[in-house]
């Protein structure tokens, strides 16, 4: 095989969940000449991104901050690769970063950058002896970085639990959900965005989508009895939305998944 690669991801410590989706890796290596295109699609969640590859080639690439996306990002994969990550739950970006989350979405910067940066560096994580070493001095980073704040927005993560449900055929209209709060619908998306970095419209569909995503790893492979499970009004409706999530229709992503570069980052961990 000229390329070869695995995901894969963790749980964090119970103290630090409520602002940790989970740590992931990724490792692989590829034959001279060839790569993978792996495509990326978009969770509400915003991740530290560590290259360890490149950390112990004498590389500087800095570890980044990525935010949340408002669609499929596809990035080329060469070489040896070895990255690990955290990622922080939808609601926790501008707490743990000091940046708000609506200035973050669809970009990245370097933790070194930040208004509180995180004293952490691929080049000391490259040192570790494997990768339960690595999320342990990730995990002792973010819970010093967490000592000093509060718990996540109470009325942010209101409305994205009622967001999240595994039944995602019955979400509530943001409507109803700022009705439920008592916020008038432009200051809770205000609030929403700062603290996410999405609308709630778009959070909300894009749950809607990754409820999806994992009817389909679960082995649902009907896209019209998909579409009617999870809250769509027709097929067509859910080709749309793949398209502006995913950037393929269904039946192209569903073809990209069966290549070694097809693994999807969620599972039941994540938190949409």
């Amino acid at each position: 095989m000229s390329f070869s690669i695995a995901y894969s991801e963790q749980r964090p410590p119970a103290d630090i969940a409520p602002w940790i989706a989970c740590f992931w890796q990724i490792v692989g290596c590829g034959a001279p000449g060839h790569s993978l295109m792996h495509r990326v699609l978009p969770d509400g969640c915003a991740d530290l991104v560590f290259d360890i590859a490149d950390a112990r080639h004498g590389g500087c690439t800095p570890a980044d901050i990525v935010g949340p996306m408002s669609s499929a990002n596809v990035f080329e994969l060469r070489h040896a690769i070895e990255m690990v990550g955290v990622r922080l739950r939808p609601g926790a970006i501008a707490a743990f970063t000091g940046v708000p989350g609506g200035c973050l979405l669809d970009s990245s910067v370097s933790l070194a950058d930040l208004p509180q940066p995180l004293r952490m560096s691929s080049q000391r994580l490259a040192e570790c002896a494997n990768p339960q070493a690595r999320f342990q001095l990730l995990a002792d980073a973010c819970r010093r970085r967490l000592a000093s704040l509060s718990k996540p927005d109470p009325v942010v993560g209101y409305a994205i639990a009622k967001w999240c449900h595994a039944d995602t055929s019955s979400l509530p209209t943001v409507s109803v959900v700022t009705r439920d709060i008592g916020l008038s619908e432009r200051a809770f998306e205000r609030r929403f965005v700062a603290h996410v970095g999405l609308t709630p419209v778009h959070y909300r569909r894009l749950s809607r989508f990754r409820g999806v995503l994992r009817l389909y790893c679960e082995g649902v492979r009907d896209w019209a009895g998909l579409a009617a499970a999870t809250g769509f009004s027709d097929q067509s409706h859910l080709v749309r939305e793949f398209g502006t999530f995913a950037g393929l229709t269904p039946t192209a992503w569903a073809t990209a998944q069966t290549g070694p570069a097809g693994f999807l980052q969620d599972g039941a961990i994540t938190t949409l």
